[in-house]
């Protein structure tokens, strides 16, 4: 089964301005994503890192909206331990990603996550230069790459329809 990390902006996503095209593709590709994992076809993966950043969204309205829409959409949960920790400080080091992104990349990897989806273009593009064990990405492009026939790992797209 694939696995997919979703980091905070694409919980976030639903309840941002939907008007702006890309916006409102993206929201579209989450849905698809969380709709595989309620057929069965991918595991969403979160983490307690992803609970706390939550945590801290000002607005309690949308605080509580976007933590209903984590908290009920997750396979499974990646507790943060010191070697997740360790690794982040690692990433962070040698990419200069926020410490939240790197937090979610490690819990991504220690999951064994395929992809971590994000709408954070900058972190896409620093994450692409490191050499990770998970592929960050934009939740439309995963979508166009591997949901609409494009190819996972060689074995064809039924996996992920």
């Amino acid at each position: 089964m694939v696995k997919v990390y979703l980091d905070c902006c694409c919980y976030c996503r639903p309840f941002d301005d939907l008007s702006q095209a890309q916006v409102n593709d993206e929201y579209i590709s989450i849905l698809r994503v969380i709709d595989l994992r309620w057929r069965g076809i991918i595991c969403i993966v979160g983490s307690t890192a992803l609970k706390n950043e939550i945590e801290k969204i000002g607005d309690p309205s949308r605080r509580l909206d976007v933590y209903d829409s984590f908290s009920s959409n997750i396979n499974e949960v990646v507790t943060l331990t010191d070697g997740i920790k360790s690794h982040a400080y690692q990433i962070q080091a040698e990419s200069n990603i926020q410490p939240y992104d790197s937090l979610h990349i490690a819990c991504a990897e220690e999951s064994g996550a395929d992809f971590m989806l994000t709408t954070d273009y900058k972190l896409i593009k620093m994450a692409s230069r490191l050499d990770l064990k998970v592929k960050v990405m934009n939740p439309k492009d995963f979508a166009d790459q591997y949901l609409n026939g494009g190819d996972y790992s060689g074995t064809g797209t039924s996996e992920l329809q």
